[in-house]
């Protein structure tokens, strides 16, 4: 083996321990990534839950509202009452089938 085929070969090592290194490093950064991706998903599911629950506490919010305007928006109360009363008769519907 020639002086020149040292070179190469060990050129070819230096190399291949590189994309070795390089491979490793890729390894952790997907690891991380994932693991990151992992808790934004968890974090936006909170959030989801998050925002239904003020979206229903709103909606009551609401509803309070107009029942407690008295007489002249009885009629709107009563029609958001009725509403959330055949919601809940579906979704008791559904629960039954």
């Amino acid at each position: 083996m020639t002086k020149e085929d040292q070179l190469l070969i060990d050129e070819l090592k230096h190399n291949i321990r590189r994309l070795i290194n390089s491979l490793e490093q890729t390894k952790a950064e997907l690891v991380a990534v994932t693991e990151k991706k992992d808790s934004l998903l968890s974090e936006l599911s909170q959030m989801k839950d998050k925002n239904e629950a003020l979206e229903v506490r709103y909606k009551n919010l609401k509803v309070a509202k107009a029942l407690a305007e008295g007489d002249t928006d009885n009629q709107a109360a009563r029609q958001k009452i009725n509403k959330i009363i055949r919601e809940v008769d579906k979704c008791i519907a559904l629960l039954n089938q």
